[in-house]
């Protein structure tokens, strides 16, 4: 599945993904938001084409920061958020 790379520059994303990922879950096409190795970026799982503009509005409106796209990534992927931790 293609992915996006998802950053919030100087915010703590890795703590906020539960919030993050339930808020994309509105999209259909969003199949599971992942920790990375960075505290402010995030990797969106997804299917189709890529919304980002949609789910930009998504998270601003749910008063996270305007996050940054990028599709490139995915080589650093953690399935398991307390391999995090390590």
């Amino acid at each position: 599945m293609p992915t996006y790379t998802m950053r919030f520059p100087s915010f703590d994303a890795r703590s906020n993904r539960g919030e993050i990922r339930w808020e994309l879950f509105i999209h259909r096409d969003v199949r599971d938001v992942l920790v990375t190795p960075c505290d402010d970026t995030l990797l969106v799982v997804f299917r189709g084409q890529p919304d980002v503009k949609s789910w930009t509005e998504t998270l601003i409106e749910a008063g996270f920061p305007r996050p940054r796209f990028d599709a490139t990534g995915g080589d650093e992927i953690m399935s398991d958020p307390r391999d995090a931790a390590a």
